[in-house]
């Protein structure tokens, strides 16, 4: 199981389009965290933060394999997935995105335990 925080900047212009995204999460959370098990992951959080420099997204996610989590993300059968996939597409600049690793993760990782 990781704990990874992930960094990205969002396209200059697509400022309002990341913030509708984000809504459409938030609209649609019982169908979002339906896909979660699907995909081995335990957490989702998505935050979008105006920065110097523009307008930055991070998402803070518990997976049991990010590697996998990411191949079942892009091949999901779920709808909710493929308009996901499709605003990442349009609004994220993937020449900045970043992954941190945390230095500590503190927690009771047992209660994902199946």
């Amino acid at each position: 199981m990781r704990t990874v925080l992930a960094r990205f900047r969002i396209k200059p212009g697509k400022e309002d389009l990341a913030r509708e995204w984000m809504g459409f999460l938030a609209d649609h959370l019982d169908e979002g965290n339906a896909t979660l098990p699907d995909e081995g992951a335990h957490v989702e959080t998505w935050f979008l933060n105006e920065e110097p420099d523009g307008l930055w997204s991070y998402v803070y996610t518990i997976v049991d394999d990010p590697d996998a989590q990411q191949e079942r993300f892009q091949h999901s059968e779920h709808a909710i997935d493929a308009k996901h996939a499709e605003y990442m597409r349009q609004c994220v600049d993937y020449h900045t995105f970043t992954e941190l690793t945390p230095a500590v993760a503190l927690g009771d990782y047992s209660v994902f335990e199946s």
